[in-house]
Formats: C-alpha cells, sequence, structure tokens
C-alpha cells in the first residue's frame, strides 16, 4: 500500500494506494493513474472520466502534477513513507533498490523469508522490459516495501535485509 499527502489549491488530502483500490481522506474513489511515457504524462481514469496528467519529481518523494483539460492544477504529493535512499546513501547490500523507475510487476519474497544470494525477489518493468532483481545476499527479509503493480522510482528501497 502507498500512502501520499497530496496537497492542491491549499487544501489537503490524504490519499491511500493499493492494489485493488485507492481512498482519499477515507473514501473509497474509482480512480487509477497509468503511465502513457517515461517522461511523467500519465492518465488519469476517475469513473467514466479520462484526464491527462503530468507529474515531475520535484525532489525526493515529492512531485509537482500539472493536470490538463479545462484548467491547470498544481499539487504537491508527498509520500508518507520514505520508499528513497537519500541522496549518496547506499544500501551495502542490506537492501534491494529499484535501479531505474518502473512498474514492479512481481514480488516473489515476503517479511520472514530466508532467501540465498542470487534469487530473484522483485520482477520491474520499465520500457516494456522485464528485469529480473536479485538479492544482493544470502540471508532473512526484514521488510517488503512493494507490491505488484506499483509504479517506483529509481533508487527506491523494494526489499530490506537482515
Amino acid at each position: 500500500m502507498s500512502l501520499y499527502t497530496v496537497t492542491i489549491e491549499d487544501r489537503i488530502y490524504k490519499v491511500s494506494i493499493s492494489e485493488d483500490h485507492a481512498t482519499v481522506n477515507g473514501e473509497t474513489v474509482d480512480a487509477r493513474m497509468l503511465p502513457l511515457n517515461r517522461n511523467g504524462l500519465h492518465v488519469l481514469h476517475h469513473g467514466k472520466q479520462a484526464y491527462e496528467v503530468f507529474l515531475s519529481n520535484q525532489e525526493a518523494g515529492t512531485y509537482q502534477m500539472l493536470m490538463f483539460g479545462g484548467r491547470r492544477i498544481v499539487s504537491q504529493i508527498t509520500s508518507r513513507v520514505k520508499k528513497h535512499l537519500k541522496a549518496g546513501e547506499d544500501c551495502n547490500a542490506g537492501c534491494l533498490a529499484a535501479p531505474m523507475h518502473g512498474l514492479v510487476v512481481d514480488v516473489s519474497v515476503h517479511e520472514g523469508d530466508s532467501v540465498e544470494k542470487g534469487q530473484t525477489l522483485v520482477v520491474l518493468e520499465s520500457m516494456k522490459m522485464q528485469m529480473q532483481l536479485r538479492s544482493p545476499r544470502a540471508g532473512k527479509v526484514v521488510k517488503v516495501t512493494v507490491q505488484p503493480g506499483s509504479q517506483v522510482e529509481k533508487g527506491a528501497v523494494l526489499v530490506q535485509f537482515a
């Protein structure tokens, strides 16, 4: 599940997105966003309507959102769950981080699982190509921060090890 604080025209919304539904301030909404290209262009489906949305990364976990279709809205989207490495921070084999922006297709481990070095943990898709992300070492999984269907940025922590 992804948790966000979204600010639109000085109004703050608490957004929760999971595999099968999204909530805004605790109310379920019929909305989903699909990427159209790698440059930040998305289509937002809300009910039977569709909107073009452009997302640009401002800093780690914060985005600027421009919506087209009659009016332009600028908002800030801030992740309430820190999933990104800080600049210069390294996992040092204590975690598996996304090597690029992409869509999580499969997660083959759960918290508490023991893994071997080289074992496939996550499958990430970018530009219609899938990449198997393998464990950098043997160990025990202490945290899995993504699920299939999640969009991740380069450097996002996917799996943490003990």
